[in-house]
């Protein structure tokens, strides 16, 4: 037994003696009970009025009846066996024609009848209040029938159901227990690590650079950086267990119970009774606060430092979808990935929260249900459903705290995979150019007009109709090595990619087609043997009862399917082996899941899989992950021309938003989204793909889809050209960048102001659909400022902030002097928005070549490591000698003299770089 696991039985004991000895009563039988659930086909289930059964099941697989009648009651008795307060709870399946004004009642309710909206919040357990029960009493809840019109068939009734209804069991209510508080002004003990200071009622965690502060009373916590307060303790308390999210139960007490080099642990006392054992763990840049209740039961956890610290940025999807990159004012106490009926926009989930003027930053690892909220009244991250809640608190410098939270989130067992070269070149996707006429005759002849147009492509995604068709049915991805009619010569369909250099990208889910009988079109004809193989070895997800659990799909496949388990090793393995027979150089992980619909929130479900596969050598695009990234780049959720003007603004926020969580390899989807069959001809079309394909060529990685040489206007072709070949000649230095934020864990291959330049606040309030200065850091040298956003077809000008420097724009060589604001600058298209400062070293392809370009901002001093294509060999470019003072040259590490050239416009000296060999720019 650890050390940390016996003063963790110590501290439950000992909260349940404080507890004992203040007449609190040990807890009952109903506290550790089952949630009581009835459906349609439970004992004691009648009804009265013109009732129907449902086509579809919904909860358990149980198919719940209906009424378009209003007034039509239907009513379950349920028998409960122990005393106690119990919240009521009811399930259904929403749909816009379902009735909005549904009644619900039952036995001892106070006030009126509960009235809920069935179009809203389905597939889920709703509240609707709580009940106080005898020991074998009877609790009778009816359902009464809206009023109402269906949506979609005006003459019909709107429909109320009846799916499940559940009691559960809640213990005694918030505010029932108080609790004396002790002062203490005990010696101050000295740890390797940190000191633990003890004055009054405040215990004081002070390590070298920071400091965690707790009050035994109601445990109130705040943290410091350095001296300074960086979140102030909440007004209320610091800590929030409770079996119902609307009523999370303060805490009373804290006792400090003892400290080892670990950190300290505390005995913690809720107004229910409920007890839990806080444990803080000390590293050196951060510290680690676990909530863990003693009953073991899953709870809604909540840890709250006090509200009104803003800014503040990350959050991955979340935060890319909320209008602004500030985060501030985020309130999501229900936040999941995939979390919305018939959408999959939110697909990256991490509550990682970075304040860069507090020199503070937040993360707690789950992958369930979390609630988040930034906000005037709260900072606060949490666990819906959770045994245990992990907060890591973190502090210092940018570098600092995302070097700590990348060891963090590796501890925590989410493993972020090596970048590979070819994804940050320019790629290429079948769907945008074709749609659905894709085969390999159509996208063979479509990728070699790219080239021959002169688009460097580097890699190209076959998203889907690449399996066998039976009929109107269709394999999948996991029709593994079955290439269908539509791809007669698979061998020289890849062949063609091997010739030209381009790396093969295949679409890749984790779906099966579920057999027949289980609501599926699972056919061996298509899907080969694969399934009945996973069934029979216990690879899918499996319901109670140890059969495969089936899940319905947002559009495709067709039916019911099933999921790979991600938590088996071997099914994992078995999954990556066989999609070895697709001999692809890579796979675009596509997983579409409805959550909600399934009622299974689970954030990490691909990353064991997308991780594997990278492991495996695989490219993997990664579309579906929580806080880490197990492949090369991170595509947002789909952009398009006819998603709105409003899109365009979240495409630049969405990207910088995973930036900011952490992940700053983003793909920002195809140039112009789905193909546009009228590009030829509409011009506010034409307009949008220039802008766009400038914006993806400023990003860490672009592709293309809508053929641009068909546009009519000739100007634009050639700024879309443009910005392909300037991202594929910057692929050398975007990929280094990526090398260097996998390594380092700070988003180097695209950081957003706030993050580059924490001092300056001039930079928080930049990235907003209001304010539309989409700007960003790529690596040390670069400021990138594409002129993109809901106005992007019709904008012609915008401001360019330059943070504090010597900056140079890439192309004319105009120096500016920061911090400055360029006003209303003038971004014809195919300008490239670039401006080189900080370091001004930057390494960009020259023909077969990689060349370091050394521009005259560049500081004597200046230094900067390129890693090259191979992902290993580096080389350090040094400037010695400031080259605005005079004529510099460049030598090798053996101080040979290095060829070069100098710009005429830019003054910048340019060399061949050797990878493996350093290089130093010295006085001529």
């Amino acid at each position: 037994m650890t050390t940390r696991t016996l003063r963790s039985r110590i501290a439950a004991a000992a909260a349940l003696a404080l507890a004992l000895s203040l007449g609190i009563a040990a807890p009952s039988q109903a506290d550790d009970a089952e949630p009581i659930v009835a459906t349609t086909q439970s004992p004691g289930y009648s009804e009265v009025g013109s009732w129907s059964t449902a086509r579809d099941p919904s909860y358990d697989g149980v198919r719940p009846r209906f009424t378009r009648t209003a007034g039509d009651t239907a009513t379950w008795v349920i028998t409960v066996p122990e005393a106690g307060r119990y919240g009521v709870e009811t399930y259904y399946t929403s749909s816009v024609d379902n009735g909005k004004r549904v009644r619900y009642a039952w036995t001892g309710q106070e006030g009126e009848p509960v009235v809920v909206d069935q179009t809203a919040n389905g597939s889920r357990w709703n509240r609707l209040g709580t009940v106080e029960l005898e020991a074998g009493a009877e609790l009778a809840l009816t359902v009464t029938a809206s009023d109402g019109s269906a949506v979609t068939a005006p003459s019909l009734g709107a429909i109320t159901r009846a799916d499940a209804v559940r009691l559960v069991p809640l213990g005694p209510a918030c505010g029932s227990v108080t609790a004396p508080v002790e002062r203490s002004n005990a010696p101050t003990q000295v740890f390797d690590g940190y000191r633990l200071v003890q004055h009054g009622t405040v215990v004081r965690v002070q390590a070298d650079d920071w400091a965690w502060e707790l009050d035994r009373d109601r445990a109130r916590y705040a943290l410091k950086s350095g001296d300074e307060l960086v979140a102030r303790a909440h007004a209320d308390t610091g800590l929030l267990p409770g079996g119902d999210p609307a009523e999370l139960c303060e805490a009373v007490a804290a006792p400090l119970v003892g400290a080892d080099a670990d950190g300290p642990t505390f005995e913690v006392l809720f107004s229910d009774g409920r007890t839990a054992d806080p444990e803080v763990t000390v590293h050196a840049d951060r510290v680690t606060l676990r909530l863990a209740p003693h009953d073991d039961r899953p709870a809604y956890l909540r840890g709250p430092p006090a509200g009104g610290q803003a800014p503040a940025y990350g959050l991955g999807d979340l935060g890319g979808w909320s209008g602004d990159l500030d985060v501030y004012g985020t309130k999501a106490l229900d936040y999941y990935a995939q979390n919305a009926d018939g959408t999959t926009e939110q697909r990256f989930v991490s509550n990682f929260t970075v304040f860069p003027d507090r020199r503070f930053a937040q993360v707690a690892f789950w992958d369930g249900s979390q609630a988040i909220q930034i906000d005037d009244d709260a900072t606060l991250l949490g666990a819906n459903a959770a045994t245990a809640l992990d907060i890591d608190y973190f502090f210092g410098d940018m570098e600092t705290i995302y070097a700590a939270y990348r060891d963090a989130r590796h501890d925590a067992g989410y493993a972020d995979a090596r970048p590979d070269y070819a994804f940050f070149g320019v790629g290429y996707e079948s769907y945008g150019a074709l749609g659905y006429n894709t085969n390999q005759a159509t996208i063979t002849a479509s990728v070699a007009e790219y080239l021959e147009r002169g688009f460097p492509i580097s890699w190209a995604v076959t998203g889907s109709g690449f399996w066998p068709y039976v009929g109107t049915q269709q394999g999948t991805t996991s029709s593994f090595g079955m290439w269908g009619e539509k791809y007669p010569d698979p061998a020289a369909y890849k062949q063609f990619f091997a010739d030209n250099d381009i790396a093969l990208i295949l679409g890749l889910r984790q779906s099966f087609p579920a057999l027949p009988e289980d609501g599926g079109t699972y056919d061996p004809a298509k899907d080969g043997p694969w399934v009945t193989e996973a069934i029979e070895k216990g690879y899918l997800i499996a319901d109670a009862d140890g059969s495969p659990r089936t899940f319905s799909t947002i559009s495709f496949p067709a039916g019911r399917v099933y999921l790979l388990d991600p938590d088996n090793p071997e099914a994992v393995a078995w999954f990556v082996e066989n999609s070895r027979a697709w001999e692809a150089d890579g796979f675009k992980e596509d997983h579409m899941f409805n959550a909600t619909a399934n009622g299974f929130p689970r954030n990490d479900l691909v990353n064991p899989v997308n991780e594997a596969l990278a492991e495996d050598g695989n490219l993997v695009m990664v579309r579906n992950s929580a806080y880490s990234v197990g492949g090369s780049i991170l595509r947002i959720n789909d952009t398009d021309y006819n998603h709105g003007p409003a899109d365009r603004d979240r495409t630049a926020i969405n990207g910088l938003a995973y930036a900011t969580s952490g992940q700053p390899n983003f793909y920002p989807d195809i140039v112009g989204g789905r193909m546009m069959p009228d590009l030829a001809t509409n011009a506010d079309k034409q307009r949008f793909l220039a802008r766009n394909a400038m914006f993806a060529a400023m990003s860490p990685s672009m592709s293309f889809g809508n053929e641009p040489w068909v546009m009519s206007d000739a100007s634009l072709v050639a700024a879309t050209v443009k910005a392909a070949q300037w991202h594929a000649e910057y692929q050398p230095y975007l990929y280094s960048e990526a090398i260097a934020s996998f390594e380092s864990g700070y988003p180097s291959t695209a950081t957003p102001l706030p993050i580059a330049f924490p001092d300056d606040p001039a930079t928080y309030g930049l990235v907003s659909a209001e304010a539309k200065q989409y700007e960003w850091m790529v690596g040390p040298s670069l400021l990138v400022a594409p002129l993109y956003g809901s106005d992007a077809t019709t904008a012609t000008a915008r401001d360019v902030y330059l943070p504090e420097g010597e900056w140079m724009d890439i192309e004319t060589g105009e120096r500016f002097t920061g911090p400055v604001t360029l006003e209303d600058r003038e971004q014809p298209f195919g300008k490239i928005p670039a401006f080189v400062g900080g370091s001004g070293i930057v390494v960009h392809q020259v023909g077969d070549a990689v060349h370091a370009q050394v521009f005259p901002v560049a500081p004597a001093g200046a230094e900067y490591r390129y890693t090259a294509a191979d992902g290993e060999s580096t080389s350090t470019i040094t400037v010695e000698a400031d080259p605005d003072a005079g004529e510099v040259r460049a030598i090798d590490d053996a101080g040979g003299a290095v060829p070069h050239t100098v710009d005429p416009v830019t003054g910048a000296i340019d060399f061949a770089v050797q990878p493996g060999s350093d290089y130093r720019v010295v006085s001529a």
